[in-house]
């Protein structure tokens, strides 16, 4: 026996003998009551301004979002037909991606239920619930389970989405841990069950509206699997493996299913949009630069662990154009991940470790190209997604997971040795230690300004000045805003450094009382869930607080109706014609408040039709720089709102209280009207420089992709056609018509092939594209009416499809979840190792 066996061990062996406390005395289902009843509590008084205050939320995604889909609403409410189609915004659009209820209830249906009396605790209740049986199946720990759901529930991220108005990235992070428990469950108990089981948690998260986030919790999902197929070649089970693979695939395919409405429709969709056929993208996908737009700084990644490192929201300066704040997920959170990581060694907290990792890589988009450029050009469906810094979300779900884990693995074996020269020590110092540092000289470690920020002040300050920038007061100036802007930054990062540090500290110190059997486990992890409640609690209070709240019920409230918004609808409400209107209060993407009063041109939306992207980039502007007069009276375009003249055109109504002015163009086109002759341009860019040129006239040729056998001839006083618009709606457009000889009608809505069909007398006929993004049809001589009607078969397949399959995931479920039930009463999970200390 070597000397090294035989030596004394220098840790402190000593059996702690502590009596059962109150909490071990308690029954499971006590214990269980308990847990989820200070979740509820939680979520309860962190939003008791909304639940109680008489506060609502109007974040500006959230008032966007109802001005988009206005249109769209009111048609609902007046006939409880699905819309489909939005007339209101970007020159009208599918509704696929603004609203598009689903047809078919399934569980998610009774949480929307409760939405309305109870949001957003309505589904944040659900996350906390879900996290806290996720830790629960995984450890059987029930209160690690509750430090899991606090960690994750908390994250600044997610009330920064509910002040923001993200809302379907939100509801879709509720749902998250449920998928992840599902899939748990199929490792566990492959089989019909499992399936069932995974293919309702799957279809309510992507139910939930926001396929990035499923996209990534999927992808989290995927490491895990890989993870359990090695073990499970190297414990000689891969047939075990198998039947969880096929339980998860089947699963998968029924979960698909279950959502052909609203996908089917939305897939058809994508591939018309900017998401689907962006230039300079990947397959399929987006533009590098597009879909790299707020990536994650390296050194930006400190804010994981010190909120306010790259000072906050209003005195940001990391690589991001703005943010609404860090993805703070405290330093004791992070540690106890890190000791899972460490001291565990089965197969889900190894893989979760891998993902957290790989997921933050992936969160520094185009600041680590070389990784995010390969994925970004062969992972499937990698490229659909922008903004890399959301991977982070995912990062906060799988970490607070992790630190359910580590906590329940403290507590399990306390007095496994930990000494000064162990990882799990020197890791917590360094921590300790990186965090002093921060506090006591974070100017030597960090800048406190984004490049390139002086120049853009000194930039600012001679123009509002009026005078050189080579003048020297104006460096001097610039000098003395970076000064306090720097001053503001450090002692940002100083104060949240000493936060973290602190409780970090006494994370630490409740750890040594517990190992010197001062208290027992159920009292450190009260304790420390407690202390990461409270530090995250106070630094949400930042970024969500009644300063983002409303007064008002009802979100319209908060949409600013302005004095020339009055005058346009008193125009439209005197005027038997549909017109469209173009605002110019800022760009034409990211102006959707006034698609709430009337059809415009504008709009804000990250789907848009791809023809009408290319219509705002290359014709609506000439390329010398000035609106297109044409264009805008092609689209129907009565009146303009803005600062400058519009052409000719003089203003028909000020508003002093904006500065703002309506021109109108009193030639503007109707909604639909004929032409005289056509003319051949099968090109994009040939379409683009016809429709820009100074002689274009829209009112009497139009531009084709093909030869039509409709002979050129002028217009004269015998030969007057007419088109009246006799009712439009979304989903249907008549309009009655009266030609002498074969003639193009163009109607001034925007072209969508996968949908709009069109009749002539009830005779179907060949919708033409017409100025590169307009319908047109040709019409023979007579009398006519002319009908428009969306009815996309993709729509109505769906609705087929997601019904047949959920009645039968759901009776399958019901029946089976009764069987087990009967047969196996005990607890979920009992399965796993043993009982926790908790």
């Amino acid at each position: 026996m070597s000397r090294r066996k035989n030596r004394p061990s220098r840790e402190r062996k000593v059996q702690v003998e502590t009596p059962p406390s109150g909490w071990d005395r308690l029954s499971g289902r006590a214990q269980h009551a308990l847990c989820l009843g200070f979740l509820v509590l939680v979520s309860l008084s962190f939003f008791s301004s909304l639940h109680f205050g008489g506060k609502s939320l109007a974040g500006s995604d959230t008032v966007n979002w109802r001005a988009t889909a206005n249109s769209v609403i009111e048609y609902e409410e007046a006939t409880g037909e699905a819309a489909l189609w939005a007339t209101n915004v970007f020159g009208g659009m599918p509704a696929y991606m603004i609203r598009y209820v689903a047809a078919v209830p399934q569980l998610d249906t009774l949480i929307g239920f409760v939405r309305r009396v109870m949001w957003p605790s309505s589904h944040f209740i659900v996350l906390l619930a879900g996290m806290y049986l996720l830790v629960f199946f995984l450890t059987r720990n029930r209160l690690a389970g509750v430090l899991t759901a606090v960690a994750f529930g908390l994250t600044t991220y997610l009330p920064i989405l509910l002040a923001t108005g993200h809302n379907s990235k939100f509801v879709s992070l509720c749902f998250a841990p449920w998928l992840l428990l599902a899939f748990a469950f199929a490792l566990r108990r492959p089989g019909v069950l499992a399936s069932a089981l995974f293919a309702v948690a799957l279809a309510v998260n992507l139910r939930a509206g926001h396929f990035q986030i499923t996209y990534y919790v999927l992808f989290v999902v995927l490491i895990w699997w890989v993870a359990e197929g090695v073990a499970a070649y190297r414990s000689g089970q891969l047939s075990r493996f198998g039947r969880v693979s096929a339980s998860l695939v089947l699963g998968g395919v029924f979960a698909g299913l279950m959502v052909a409405q609203p996908y089917l429709a939305q897939f058809e969709y994508k591939a018309y949009t900017i998401r689907g056929s962006a230039p300079g993208g990947a397959a399929g996908g987006l533009s590098w630069d597009y879909a790299m737009g707020w990536s994650q700084g390296v050194a930006e990644l400190l804010t994981l662990a010190v909120a306010d490192a790259f000072g906050g929201s209003e005195l940001y300066w990391g690589p991001k154009t703005f943010t609404g704040g860090p993805h703070y997920l405290t330093a004791i959170v992070l540690f106890l991940a890190a000791v899972a990581v460490v001291r565990r060694r089965e197969a889900w907290v190894r893989s979760l470790g891998v993902a957290a990792v790989i997921m933050i890589l992936f969160s520094l988009g185009s600041n680590l190209a070389i990784l995010n450029r390969a994925m970004f050009n062969f992972f499937p469906l990698f490229s659909a997604f922008r903004v890399p810094e959301t991977w982070l979300a995912a990062v906060a779900l799988v970490v607070a997971v992790l630190a359910g884990a580590g906590v329940d693995s403290i507590v399990r074996d306390p007095l496994k040795a930990v000494t000064v020269r162990s990882p799990i020590a020197i890791g917590y110092l360094a921590l300790i230690g990186g965090l002093l540092v921060l506090g006591l000289a974070g100017d030597a470690v960090l800048s406190f300004e984004r490049p390139g920020e002086r120049s853009i002040i000194a930039q600012q300050i001679a123009r509002s000045n009026n005078v050189s920038e080579s003048d020297p007061r104006v460096a001097q100036a610039a000098e003395q805003v970076m000064d306090e802007a720097r001053t503001g930054r450090q002692e940002k990062l100083a104060t949240d450094a000493w936060r973290s540090f602190i409780f970090l500290l006494v994370a630490g110190g409740l750890y040594l009382l517990f190992r010197n059997g001062r208290f027992g486990a159920p009292v450190l992890q009260i304790a420390v869930t407690l202390l990461v409640l409270i530090d995250l609690w106070t630094v949400d209070r930042r970024y969500f607080n009644s300063d983002r709240m409303t007064g008002s019920s009802d979100v319209v409230e908060s949409i600013p109706e302005f004095a020339f918004d009055r005058y346009i609808k008193q125009r439209a409400d005197a005027s038997s014609d549909r017109f469209r209107v173009l605002s110019l209060e800022g760009a034409p993407t990211q102006t959707a408040r006034p698609s709430y009063f009337y059809e415009s041109l504008s709009g804000y939306h990250g789907a848009k039709l791809r023809l009408y992207q290319d219509f705002l980039e290359n014709i609506l502007v000439t390329p010398e720089g000035r609106l297109n007069v044409a264009a805008l009276r092609m689209m129907n375009t009565r009146f303009v709102v803005s600062r400058s003249p519009i052409g000719a055109s003089a203003a028909v109504f000020e508003d002093e209280q904006t500065g703002f002015s309506v021109y109108e163009l009193s030639d503007a086109l109707p909604r639909a009207y004929f032409v005289d002759s056509l003319a051949v341009t099968p090109l994009s860019d040939d379409v683009w420089s016809a429709l820009n040129a100074p002689d274009f006239e829209p009112a009497s040729v139009a531009l084709v992709e093909e030869t039509l056998d409709i002979p050129a001839s002028g217009r004269d006083s015998a030969d007057v056609p007419t088109a009246v618009v006799e009712s439009y709606g979304p989903r249907r457009i008549a309009v009655r018509v009266n030609t002498q000889r074969k003639r193009l009608l163009v109607l001034s809505e925007v072209y969508y092939p996968a949908g709009w069909k069109a009749t002539i007398d009830g005779d179907p006929t060949h919708i033409h594209r017409v100025n590169y993004l307009l319908r047109g049809v040709t019409v023979p001589p007579g009398d006519h009416e002319v009908l428009f009607a969306f009815e996309p078969a993709s729509h109505r397949i769906g609705i087929w499809i997601s019904a047949a399959s959920t009645l039968v995931t759901y009776g399958l479920l019901l029946i089976l979840g009764w069987i087990h039930i009967r047969r196996r009463p005990a607890d979920v999970g009992e399965d796993t190792a043993g009982e926790s200390p908790s």
